[in-house]
């Protein structure tokens, strides 16, 4: 009689249990990623917003077709790491409760090897001190980083972007657009204190030494320019130590590579050149400008996607002290200047830095 009642009470339940199952149910608001263009190796927030019968048990299996996922399957949020190629990639989650499940995709837009547009306040870049920066708006609502010297000792101070990236080498290339907000600096020379420099703006690529060096390698490249006319006439060329000199005296850019030998001592190889493009910048208006290093390690710079200097430099310092290895790219940095005797200080305009390894920016 008790195993009647039994098999009674599992006939009566039975629809009830059934009828719970077919209760649960699932759908997918959204998914998404904190941004919409992202670079190689970039780490990127992602998340499903869903309604369901039961978020507690709710699973969340997540896959990706290009790049890495970096936390635990189950929630609903994810950190995707993009590759080190640029594409588009496919974020894939799907959604479980119960016996229900819904999947979403999500295009993510892999532009370069890096990049930001200062957009966010958590930008990447990196600004020395004895500076004043803020993030500015456009009337268009475009945002871009605006920097100045803020010191009355010192002449020149930079932003910087630390790559962190221990396998970028050449070939490379960076491009940044610039300009002055005010104060574009018309001078040779700028004194603030006791110190006195060009009135250059500059690039530059601090490299790192690699176990294929052997301890010896390229150490820094760097491209410096007057980004106007100067009221006082181009300089001479100064007598430096150790230096090899090519191109014009009467000069307007300045191209250098620095080398460190083995024994840590540093020597430097310059070219000058006197070119009608670098010396455009009115206040207001604002340029692309990037330099590269092919695979056949020639330097490119290029101004609003116009080629404006082509130098075998780098190579030709590679080939003089018999460079072994290639060149390893650790860290950019963009120099800006003081005001001369710390007066009429220009204000700099930074937006859209980009790096790329697979192509030469222009």
């Amino acid at each position: 009689m008790k195993y009647l009642y039994r098999l009674i009470l599992l006939f009566c339940f039975a629809p009830f249990l059934a009828s719970c199952g077919d209760d649960d149910f699932i759908e997918i608001d959204s998914l998404s990623a904190d941004g919409d263009e992202f670079y190689c190796n970039q780490k990127v927030k992602v998340w499903m917003c869903v309604r369901s019968s039961d978020l507690w048990h709710t699973d969340y299996q997540w896959s990706c077709d290009g790049g890495t996922l970096t936390q635990p399957q189950g929630l609903n949020e994810m950190t995707w790491k993009a590759p080190d190629t640029p594409g588009i990639y496919t974020i894939t989650c799907k959604a479980t409760v119960g016996g229900k499940s819904e999947t979403r995709q999500h295009k993510m837009y892999v532009s370069s090897y890096y990049f930001d547009k200062f957009e966010k306040a958590a930008h990447s870049f990196t600004l020395q001190s004895g500076n004043k920066n803020a993030l500015k708006k456009e009337s268009n609502g475009n945002q871009y980083l605006q920097v100045q010297v803020n010191s009355a000792s010192e002449v020149r101070r930079y932003v910087r972007r630390v790559f962190g990236d221990n396998t970028l080498h050449i070939p490379f290339s960076t491009r940044l657009k610039i300009g002055f907000d005010s104060n574009v600096p018309n001078t040779q020379m700028v004194k603030c204190g006791s110190k006195e420099d060009y009135a250059m703006l500059e690039y530059r690529w601090n490299m790192r030494s690699d176990a294929e060096n052997n301890g010896a390698y390229i150490s820094q490249i760097y491209m410096r320019w007057y980004p106007s006319d100067v009221i006082d006439g181009y300089p001479a060329v100064p007598e430096e130590v150790g230096t090899s000199v090519e191109g014009t005296p009467d000069f307007n850019v300045l191209l250098t590579v620095q080398y460190r030998g083995a024994d840590g001592k540093q020597y430097y190889y310059n070219e000058r050149h006197k070119l009608d493009t670098f010396n455009k910048f009115v206040a207001g208006e604002y340029k692309n400008v990037s330099m590269g290093v092919d695979e056949n390690f020639i330097f490119h710079a290029y101004i609003d996607g116009v080629e404006t200097l082509t130098s075998s430099l780098v190579a030709n310092a590679r080939n003089l002290n018999q460079c072994v290895g290639n060149m390893f790219v650790d860290n950019w940095e963009i120099y800006y200047i003081n005001g001369n005797g710390g007066r009429n200080i220009p204000v700099m305009y930074m937006d859209d830095a980009y790096g790329s390894n697979t192509e030469m920016l222009k």
